[in-house]
């Protein structure tokens, strides 16, 4: 049987990295936004660090989900003033309801999330070598 380098969690944290480099490539070349077309290529190179088990990719990670999330905030919010719900569901329990699905992203994030947090606060830390 073959030993995973990665741990599963950090394999679930690179797939959805993935994903979601894909997602920003996507929705920022059709909304021709840099800010979610660089955050695509972050994903990239998060994902290549977590893979890795790089120290640095924690701080990537976190990034990516405060601006995942911050993002869905703003479309939701933008969707509210426009009456979107107001119009596309009979009632605010359809409307909470199709949001389910952004919950659980949401959600997912903030596993992947502790999940690297752990993997890297569980390393102790190294002690300077000495030369002499």
């Amino acid at each position: 049987m073959i030993k995973l380098i990665t741990p599963p969690g950090m394999l679930l944290t690179v797939a959805l990295l993935v994903i979601y480099s894909a997602y920003a490539f996507l929705i920022g070349s059709i909304e021709k936004s840099w800010v979610l077309l660089a955050g695509g290529v972050v994903a990239i190179v998060a994902s290549y660090g977590t893979a890795m088990l790089k120290p640095w990719s924690r701080y990537l990670v976190y990034a990516l989900a405060i601006g995942f999330v911050s993002k869905l905030a703003q479309s939701i919010i933008a969707a509210i003033r426009a009456g979107y719900f107001g119009f596309q569901f009979r009632s605010t329990q359809q409307a909470l309801w199709s949001l389910a699905p952004s919950l659980l992203l949401v959600m997912l994030s903030c596993v992947c999330c502790v999940l690297v947090y752990r993997q890297f606060s569980s390393r102790p830390a190294q002690a300077p070598e000495s030369t002499g």
